[in-house]
Order: structure tokens, then C-alpha cells, then sequence
């Protein structure tokens, strides 16, 4: 058995619940994209902890990396996932059923602003859009980006956007910004 208060914390968020005989990495690929498309208001109530494994574990995921597991796994015996927080082998089939969207791959930098050739990346354009609107949603950046050509994933989006509106509210702390969060 795990026990693991930042995990807790992100199941109880989310509504996410262990499967029998998943994958380690598979788990911590399926959190962390539940915690990705949460609302603000619940973002924001995460624990500080929760939103950098969170963090972490998009950009580990984006890389294609392994994704760490929370910092404060601790394993207590030989079963590595426990059977009180498992869904039924019904459930679980049903969860499948249910497409996952696919990762978009990183799109090129495109031409913006009057045409230039310089080019500018969805990273950049995301951070425009947050600077510009710092309480948009993720399913607003993505129509915006999709609308722009570009191809970006919710969990990137999610990434981006929350790790810069957290440099816009440390502007806010030294007086060098106004962004209302």
C-alpha cells in the first residue's frame, strides 16, 4: 500500500481513482492530466506541493521523460496500489471506452503581427494571452491557439499558463505589476 498526502490530495481533486494492475507510469500520466484540466478556483486550492509534482510531471511527460512519483510516496508493504481507492473491473472498462485525446506534437513557431518572418512559439503566445487576460481558462487558450494554427496540448497549456500567472502574481507581490488573478 501507497500512502502519499499530495496524491490523496490530487485524487480527491480530480475524482480519480486507482485500476487494478496499472502501470506505475500510466497512473501518474492519467493524475496528472485530470489535475491539468481542472478549474482555477480548484487549481488554486491545491497545496503548493501538489501543483509543483503537478508541474513536474507535465514537463516529464512532454520530454518524454518518466514522470517522479510524489515526493512523499512511501511504499508500506508489496502492494503498490491500494485496493481501498480501486474502481471495479465495470468501471474501469467504462473509463476506457472513453477516448483519450491523443498528445499534439509540438507545433513550429508561425509568423505573427503584420506578417514579419520572424516567428513566435506557442510558448510565447501563451504567455501573451495570460498577460493580456491573466483569468483565462484552458479551454479558451486552446480555442485560441487552435484558431491561430497552432497545436498545443491541454496539459502544456495548463503548464504554461499556470507557471506564468504564478510569475504575474510574484510581480504583483514586488509592486511591479497590477494582473488581477
Amino acid at each position: 500500500m501507497a500512502e502519499s498526502k499530495i496524491e490523496q490530495e490530487l485524487l480527491k481533486a480530480t475524482g480519480t481513482k486507482t485500476k487494478r494492475n496499472e502501470n506505475r507510469q500510466a497512473y501518474l500520466t492519467r493524475v496528472m492530466k485530470a489535475v491539468a484540466v481542472l478549474d482555477d478556483d480548484v487549481w488554486e486550492g491545491l497545496a503548493t506541493e501538489a501543483q509543483e509534482w503537478n508541474n513536474g510531471a507535465a514537463e516529464a511527460h512532454k520530454a518524454g521523460d518518466a514522470i517522479a512519483d510524489f515526493p512523499d510516496y512511501e511504499e508500506l508493504d508489496d502492494n503498490p496500489r491500494p485496493d481501498r481507492n480501486a474502481i471495479s473491473d465495470a468501471e474501469e472498462e467504462e473509463e476506457e471506452a472513453v477516448p483519450v485525446k491523443a498528445e499534439a506534437k509540438k507545433a513550429p513557431g508561425r509568423p505573427v503581427g503584420g506578417g514579419g518572418s520572424r516567428k513566435t512559439s506557442a510558448c510565447h503566445t501563451i504567455k501573451k494571452i495570460v498577460a493580456k487576460k491573466p483569468t483565462i481558462s484552458v479551454s479558451e487558450l486552446s480555442e485560441k491557439l487552435k484558431a491561430d494554427g497552432l497545436k498545443v496540448s491541454d496539459v502544456t497549456i495548463a503548464t504554461l499558463r499556470s507557471d506564468f500567472r504564478d510569475s504575474l502574481r510574484v510581480l504583483n507581490e514586488l509592486g511591479m505589476g497590477s494582473f488581477t488573478l
